[in-house]
């Protein structure tokens, strides 16, 4: 299955996303806007947000194009939750948003991936397929399970002071 010039784009871009929202996770705590890295992952996931609302290889308007707009909303709603504090709840919704918006990524990926690899038996055919459903799940659990831990912390006043 051959790529496209956005779909390229579009594919690297939400990798390196990816990559950076971990790795800012694992030694911050948290993604914020006002650090390079977080910089970085915001206006990726945006870049690979929208083209994914310009790929329609798979049969019209889908499942990762509603995760394209969950994850533009996620980010807008966790960039206004880092300007505007209100009701002191906006910590909470920033770490929600923004780490939320990596299972969005993460999503459509897991599909991606299993339709293409290995390359002669490639493990998922569809979007539904079993065990795309499995690590959908493993991966929600995992998400879940940040976001829950970074509100302990916060709470805690251990991280975004």
């Amino acid at each position: 299955m051959e790529i496209s010039l956005i779909g390229w784009i579009h594919t690297v871009l939400g990798t390196l996303a990816i990559l950076v929202a971990l790795f800012i996770i694992v030694t911050k705590g948290y993604i914020k806007s006002t650090n390079n890295l977080g910089k970085f992952y915001i206006i990726a996931t945006l870049i690979t947000a929208s083209t994914a609302l310009m790929l329609y290889k798979n049969g019209g308007f889908n499942l990762a194009h509603v995760l394209a707009i969950l994850t533009l909303v996620a980010i807008f709603l966790g960039i206004s939750s880092e300007k505007y504090n209100i009701f002191g709840f906006s910590k909470y919704v920033q770490a929600m948003s923004y780490t939320g918006s990596i299972l969005f990524h993460l999503i459509p990926g897991i599909a991606e991936v299993n339709k293409r690899l290995p390359i002669n038996n490639p493990m998922g055919l569809s979007v539904l397929d079993p065990i795309n459903i499995r690590y959908y799940l493993i991966f929600t659990v995992i998400i879940g399970l940040t976001i829950m831990i970074q509100w302990y912390f916060i709470n805690e006043k251990r991280i975004m002071k």
